[in-house]
């Protein structure tokens, strides 16, 4: 079995454009030409998180995601939710065109950054975000905290427009029944969890400056603006 997922590694390479370089684990970054294949991983400095290929469950699904890396796997991003890799894990190629685009076995993209931008290098952080840079280093064009999964991590940022969405069954990453994000009504700022994308199941209340109405428990010392 391992030497059919070398073989079928060694073809994707070939067939996607003769992809010149493999990320190594234990690094934290991709450069244009890098890659990642079968279990190959980028590591945050500190070895927080990974980012790499899993199938949850046991099934025939393949995804990129990042995880907490420790055991068992905690998963906390998923970049192809919706449209998995089928039997065997896919190749992630940072195109020269300074994209991360994610192929399957037969060379077709299935998910990518967004058009458009073009990155210099990408890099898994010890938030667990995945980041890509410019040419100015100090500028992130993308980052997969704008694009949240079903997890909110420690420093990211909930702006209106974006939510998190549950999974579907515990082994499909799929956007489940359950989002929760900001209240899109005019005027409003609280958090509003959503059931099949039409009924209010549950809201945080509204934001006083230190704390939500429906729960003061959650206190912040300093009075600030909640984001819009």
């Amino acid at each position: 079995m391992a030497m059919k997922y070398l073989v079928l590694a060694i073809t994707m390479f070939i067939t996607l454009d003769n992809c010149t370089s493999l990320a190594m684990d234990g690094r934290d970054t991709l450069l244009v030409g890098d890659s990642l294949a079968g279990n190959q991983t980028i590591m945050s400095k500190n070895g927080t998180f990974a980012l790499g290929f899993f199938s949850p469950g046991g099934t025939n699904n393949w995804y990129i995601g990042i995880w907490y890396a420790i055991s068992p796997k905690v998963i906390v991003w998923v970049a192809n939710r919706d449209n998995p890799v089928r039997r065997v894990p896919g190749v992630l190629k940072f195109s020269s065109r300074g994209r991360l685009r994610l192929f399957d076995r037969e060379g077709r993209s299935v998910w990518s950054t967004d058009d458009g931008l073009k990155g210099s290098w990408a890099m898994i952080t010890e938030l667990g975000n995945l980041i890509m840079l410019g040419h100015n280093k100090s500028e992130i064009i993308w980052e997969s905290f704008a694009h949240p999964g079903d997890t909110w991590l420690p420093g990211m940022k909930m702006w209106k427009g974006m939510r998190l969405a549950s999974w579907k069954p515990s082994v499909d990453p799929a956007i489940g029944l359950f989002s929760i994000g900001m209240d899109l009504s005019p005027g409003k700022t609280q958090l509003v969890m959503v059931y099949n994308n039409s009924v209010p199941y549950w809201s945080t209340g509204e934001w006083t400056g230190n704390y939500f109405a429906n729960h003061p428990e959650v206190y912040s010392p300093k009075k600030f603006e909640c984001p819009v």
